[in-house]
């Protein structure tokens, strides 16, 4: 399961709110709900964790 994305989530959700976490998933195209669902790959995360740090402006290995 997602649980590594699905924190990515959690984490933009905490910088940006709630509309901020909708906006990441228009964004990424997956939503928090589905990103449980997708698999922790390698890839998975790194296209998540860069688009999280685009969108927030920072980066967020030490949050992870």
């Amino acid at each position: 399961m997602g649980t590594t994305i699905a924190r990515i989530y959690d984490i933009v959700t905490q910088k940006k709110g709630y509309e901020g976490r909708v906006k990441f998933a228009q964004k990424t195209g997956v939503s928090k709900n589905k990103a449980l669902k997708i698999k922790d790959s390698e890839d998975n995360i790194r296209k998540f964790k860069i688009a999280a740090e685009e969108f927030i402006g920072e980066n967020i290995d030490r949050l992870l």
